[in-house]
C-alpha cells in the first residue's frame, strides 16, 4: 500500500509540474510557428489538390497535416523536459547522427541523384536533419562547458572538427546546401561565445583559400549552380530553368498575387519543386508582394523571440542552445528565399514550417521545443 501510495504521489506530483510547464509556455512563439504552418498548409494545398488520398484528401496536404501534429507535440513533450539533461546525452546523439549519415552513404534511397534518404517502416527520414539539431546541442554543451578554454588553439580548433565530419559526410550524399547550413551554425556560436576576432579572421581565411581546392571537389551539377548564378540565362531549358521560373512567379505576383489556385506558374506546373524548394515562390506568385512580407515578417518575429529567449536564458548552455537554432533557422530562411529570388545559388534548401517534408518539419518543432524548454527554464529560475 505503501508503494502505491509512493507512486500515486510521484504521478500527481509530475502531472502537476507538467501543468505547471504546459501555463508557462511562450504561446505567442507557438502562436507565430502555427502561423506560418497554416500558410504552408494552403500554399501546399493549392499547388497539389489534384493527387487525392484514398479518404478524399490529398496527399500532401493530408502528410502535412500529420507531420505538423506530430512536430508540435515532439515540441511540447521536449519543451517539459529540463535542457539540462542534454549534457548526458549530447555526445551519444552526435555520435548516431555520425552513424547514420556513414549508412545512409551506403545504404539509402537514391531520388534526383542524391542519396540522402533512410526507408523505416514505409517511412523517409532524412539523416541530415537529424544531424543538425544534434549538432547543435552538441556544440552548446561543448561551448557552454569550455567558454573559457576556447583561446586555446586545442579547444579553439575542436568544434571545426567536430563540425567538418557531418560537413564532409553530408557533402559525400551530395548535399552542398545543408553542408554550409552546418558551418553556418558552426560560425554563428562561435561568434556568440565570443571567440577573438583575430582567430575567427585567421579560420575566415583558411577557408576561403580552400576555395580552389573545394571546386575540384564539387559535382559537375554543382558547379553549374554556382555559375548559372551569377547568369542562369546561360541554360534557360537545363540547370537555369528553376531559377529563371522561380523569378518569374514571384515577379508575376504583382501586389497582392494571382490568388490561391490561380498562379500560372504553379498550377501549370512550370515551377519545379514548387511545394518543396521553391514554395517561396508560390508565395509570391499567389499572395504576391503583400503575401510575401507578410511570410518574412512571421520570420522576423520568430527569429527576434528566438535572440531574446538567448539573451534571457539563465546559462551559456541555454543560451548556446536558443542561439543555435535561432542560427538554423535564421540560414534556412535566407538560404530559400534567396535562391527563389535568384539571389543565391540554388541549393534546394526547404523553408521553415512552410516547404512539405516530414523529416524537416520534426526538426523544426523540435528546434521551436529547444526554444520553449530555454524559455520556461529562464522563468523558473
Amino acid at each position: 500500500m505503501n508503494k502505491t501510495a509512493s507512486f500515486s504521489g510521484f504521478g500527481w506530483a509530475s502531472l502537476m509540474r507538467g501543468f505547471r510547464i504546459i501555463k508557462h509556455i511562450d504561446y505567442t512563439l507557438l502562436f507565430i510557428v502555427l502561423l506560418l504552418c497554416s500558410i504552408g498548409l494552403l500554399v501546399i494545398y493549392s499547388t497539389t489538390n489534384i493527387q487525392i488520398t484514398d479518404i478524399g484528401s490529398p496527399v500532401f496536404f493530408h502528410k502535412q497535416l500529420l507531420y505538423i501534429a506530430a512536430g508540435l507535440v515532439m515540441s511540447i513533450l521536449i519543451a517539459t523536459i529540463d535542457y539540462h539533461e542534454v549534457e548526458k546525452i549530447s555526445a551519444p546523439l552526435y555520435i548516431l547522427s555520425i552513424l547514420l549519415l556513414i549508412y545512409v552513404i551506403f545504404f539509402g534511397r537514391v531520388s534526383g541523384g542524391a542519396q540522402r534518404w533512410i526507408v523505416i517502416a514505409g517511412f523517409d527520414f532524412q539523416p541530415t536533419e537529424f544531424a543538425k539539431i544534434t549538432l547543435i546541442i552538441f556544440l552548446a554543451d561543448f561551448f557552454s562547458r569550455q567558454k573559457d578554454k576556447l583561446s586555446y588553439p586545442v579547444y579553439f580548433i575542436a568544434p571545426f572538427i567536430f563540425t567538418g565530419i557531418p560537413m564532409l559526410l553530408i557533402f559525400k550524399q551530395p548535399d552542398l546546401g545543408s553542408s554550409m547550413i552546418f558551418l553556418g551554425i558552426l560560425l554563428f556560436m562561435i561568434f556568440i561565445a565570443g571567440i577573438r576576432w583575430k582567430h575567427i579572421i585567421i579560420m575566415a581565411l583558411l577557408f576561403l583559400s580552400s576555395f580552389p581546392i573545394m571546386w575540384s571537389f564539387l559535382k559537375d551539377y554543382q558547379k553549374n549552380r554556382i555559375i548559372l548564378f551569377i547568369n542562369p540565362n546561360l541554360d534557360p531549358l537545363g540547370a537555369g530553368y528553376n531559377v529563371i521560373q522561380s523569378k518569374v512567379a514571384i515577379g508575376s505576383g504583382g501586389l497582392f498575387g494571382q490568388g490561391l489556385f490561380s498562379g500560372i506558374q504553379s498550377q501549370l506546373k512550370f515551377l519545379p519543386a514548387q511545394h518543396t524548394d521553391f514554395v517561396f515562390s508560390v508565395v509570391g506568385e499567389e499572395m504576391g508582394f503583400v503575401g510575401a512580407v507578410i511570410l518574412l515578417v512571421l520570420f522576423i518575429f520568430l527569429i527576434w523571440k528566438g535572440i531574446k529567449i538567448a539573451q534571457e536564458a539563465v546559462d551559456f548552455l541555454g543560451t548556446f542552445l536558443a542561439a543555435g537554432v535561432v542560427a538554423f533557422f535564421f540560414l534556412h530562411v535566407l538560404i530559400n528565399v534567396g535562391m527563389a529570388m535568384g539571389l543565391m545559388p540554388a541549393t534546394g534548401l526547404p523553408l521553415p514550417f512552410i516547404s512539405h517534408g516530414g523529416t524537416f518539419m520534426i526538426s523544426n518543432f523540435i528546434g521551436i521545443g529547444i526554444l520553449l524548454n530555454v524559455h520556461i527554464r529562464s522563468i523558473y529560475s
